[in-house]
C-alpha cells in the first residue's frame, strides 16, 4: 500500500501526477510523454511495485517486464532509464 511518503518521493519536476491511490501511482513522464502505472503488490518476501507503460494515452498498458522496484524512487530512477533510452534512440 502506498502512503504520504511514497506520494512525497515523487519528482513532480519531472512528471505530471495523473492519479493517485492507495495502491496505483499513474505518471506521466514530461520528457517523452509516455505513461507509467505504479501498481504495489504484496508476496511473502515483501513490497514489489509492478511497473505498466504505454507510449499514447490511446495504448493499453504493458508490463515492463523487467522493472520490480520496491520503492517509488526505484520505480521513477528505472523509468528515467527507460526515457533516457528512447530519448537516445533506442541506444
Amino acid at each position: 500500500m502506498f502512503d504520504k511518503k511514497d506520494w512525497e518521493q515523487i519528482d513532480k519536476d519531472y512528471f505530471d501526477v495523473i492519479e493517485v491511490s492507495s495502491y496505483h501511482i499513474t505518471l506521466k513522464s514530461r520528457p517523452t510523454g509516455h505513461s507509467w502505472d505504479i501498481t504495489c503488490k504484496y508476496h511473502p518476501g515483501g513490497r514489489s511495485l509492478i511497473i505498466l507503460h504505454r507510449h499514447k494515452d490511446s495504448d493499453p498498458f504493458h508490463e515492463q517486464i523487467r522493472f520490480h522496484p520496491s520503492t517509488v524512487t526505484q520505480a521513477q530512477d528505472l523509468i528515467k532509464e527507460h526515457d533516457t533510452w528512447v530519448l537516445n534512440g533506442k541506444k
